[in-house]
Order: C-alpha cells, then structure tokens, then sequence
C-alpha cells in the first residue's frame, strides 16, 4: 500500500532554481526547443539544462552515437540564455535512470536549490514501471507535459501518489526544493525524431524541421542514412 502524505519538502530560500529536460534527442528538432523555451518561461527557473539519455532502459538503442546526440544539441542551444547542455548521463556505460541524475545533481547543487524534472505524458504512463520512481519526488519537483500523441493514461498507484502533490501553477514548483508536481499544456509543434529519421533514410529534406546547424552536422557525419 503506497504512503499518501505529502513529504515534508523545504522551501527553497536559495533564489536559484534549475529545471533539467531529459531526452533521447536523436537528434533534436525544432520541436524540442521550441518546448525547452515555453517550459523555461511558464517555469521561470533561472537555467533549464537539456540531458541526453546515453541508453534509455524503457527504449531502444538511438540511431546515433551518444557523443554525436550531444554535440548536436550543444551546437542547437549555443548562445541561447538559460539554457545549457548536462551530459552526466553519457558517462555512464549501463541504462540511464533518472533517479540516479537527480541524486548526482543534489549532490552538485545542494540541497536549497529548487530542482525539478520535465517529462512528457508518454514517459508518465510507464513511470511506475520506472527504478525506484516513489524517490523522484523527494529530489525534486516533476512537470508533466501533456503531448497530443500520448493521452495521458497513467497506473492508478502513480495517479493518487502525484495528486497530493500538486500545486496550483507552474511557477509553484520553483518555490520547492523538491516534491511537487504540476502538468503543462504547450502548444507543441508536430514535428517527430522518427519522421526526421525515416526522411532521412530514404533521402528526403529535414530543412526547417532542425536547426541548420544540426542538419549540417548529421549531413558532415552521414547520420540517419540507413
């Protein structure tokens, strides 16, 4: 039987406060920064970092190289204010648990600073079959963004675990160190890493579905093309 009372989280007297947008980026798209930009405004939060996953447990392998994702996303969000690239989750040579980010990123940034995690809805609905997914929320605050093409359908344990957590706006979560949770609605351009993949591979254009910067960097590097 699950505990429904709410942890006792401190309220962050830090003034900082740090959301980290984690994904398979394979590779990034337009879609995804335009979502990086609207989370970093609806949140407020003074850094949004953009993570790659190195080898998703609940996915498969990426098309490309965890070093090449990287630097496609770091070429994508160069001089964009706020926003900044974290790779810790390339270091590691087994799956990517986001438990395990968030405590390394506690164990950077203290305990003060309000710390929260972004996923979409497809993510949520297989959240309880996450490692260790009950201790996300005692690291740090979750924003759950709606996504069109994944209705939310989340396991019912997870459903009443997050709703006595719930606060009544975004900018709620960056009062919290952690514990929180809120869902955002974004207006989500419909553009999807597979498709770009797929158009890739049977030689069509990617042109302003990515950043030219990443459309040169995949074309230099023959990326997608089988």
């Amino acid at each position: 039987m699950i505990e429904m009372s709410t942890p006792a989280i401190e309220v962050t007297d830090s003034g900082r406060s740090v959301a980290i947008f984690g994904g398979t980026f394979d590779p990034i798209h337009n879609g995804h920064l335009r979502s990086a930009i609207e989370i970093k405004e609806a949140l407020g939060v003074d850094e949004l970092r953009l993570l790659p996953s190195h080898r998703p447990p609940l996915r498969g392998e990426p098309g490309a190289e965890s070093r090449q994702r990287l630097a496609m996303v770091d070429a994508a969000i160069d001089g964009v204010s706020g926003l900044k690239t974290d790779g810790r989750e390339l270091l590691r040579d087994g799956p990517s648990y986001t438990v395990d980010t968030l405590r390394d990123l506690r164990l950077e940034l203290g305990s003060l600073v309000s710390l929260t995690v972004v996923m979409g809805s497809d993510a949520f609905n297989q959240l309880h079959r996450w490692q260790d997914w009950q201790s996300l929320f005692s690291l740090a605050n979750v924003l759950l963004l709606h996504r069109a093409e994944h209705p939310l359908a989340a396991n019912v344990e997870v459903t009443e675990f997050v709703e006595a957590r719930r606060v009544v706006e975004a900018s709620g979560l960056t009062a919290k160190t952690a514990g929180g949770f809120y869902e955002l609605g974004l207006i989500q351009l419909p553009i999807s890493a597979t498709d770009i993949r797929q158009r890739l591979a049977s030689g069509r254009s990617i042109r302003y579905l990515v950043p030219d910067i990443v459309a040169d960097y995949i074309a230099e590097h023959g990326l997608y093309t089988q």
